[in-house]
């Protein structure tokens, strides 16, 4: 008899770790009127390292698109969060545990998994805030470059930061999880 991908438990990791993501979207600081610095990408990164590719990405997906539900300005883009976000825990759960059958091998695998799922969602972001202000919007060349240069600079302080978080956390909360049963091959598939 097949497993079922979805038991009860890494539902509850889902939502949960959703919830993470959600809410740590909400600690930022505003770059003018075009960024942010958050750790919202940090908990993408995070829920992949802990809990697998799959899980690390729909939970970084769905987080982040609620997140962009609760402001106007971004509903209308937040299937497209849900897409660039879902890489972000993706490839850190893939990266991490080396591979689709790997297991996690420690924090220079941790780095480099946190590091590609940001280094992606950046290039992603930023190819879809060009098409977006330049094509769709029509803003001028300079001024979409402008805006792309401060983008820019937040997305790799948040990736920065989320990938110290990520590592840190994800090193710190292993151990505890092995011990609560919650870090099993079942639940991180």
């Amino acid at each position: 008899m097949k497993k079922q991908f979805w038991s009860v438990q890494r539902l509850a990791v889902f939502g949960l770790m959703s919830a993470l993501v959600f809410a740590s979207s909400w600690m930022q600081i505003p770059v003018g009127d075009v960024s942010r610095i958050h750790l919202g990408n940090g908990f993408c990164a995070l829920t992949g390292l802990l809990f697998g590719p799959w899980v690390g990405g729909l939970a970084s997906g769905v987080g982040s698109m609620l997140f962009d539900f609760t402001n106007p300005l971004y509903i209308a883009e937040s299937w497209i969060t849900f897409l660039t976000k879902f890489f972000i825990g993706f490839l850190a759960g893939l990266i991490a545990r080396g591979g689709k059958n790997g297991k996690t091998s420690g924090i220079t695998r941790d780095v480099l998994g946190a590091l590609a799922g940001t280094v992606t969602y950046i290039v992603l972001y930023m190819a879809k805030s060009f098409i977006m202000k330049y094509y769709i919007e029509g803003q001028a060349l300079q001024a979409v470059q402008v805006q792309l240069l401060t983008k820019l600079v937040s997305s790799a302080v948040n990736a920065g930061v989320g990938v110290f978080v990520a590592v840190l956390l994800a090193n710190a909360l292993r151990p505890a999880l092995k011990k609560a049963g919650l870090f099993r091959q079942e639940l991180i598939g």
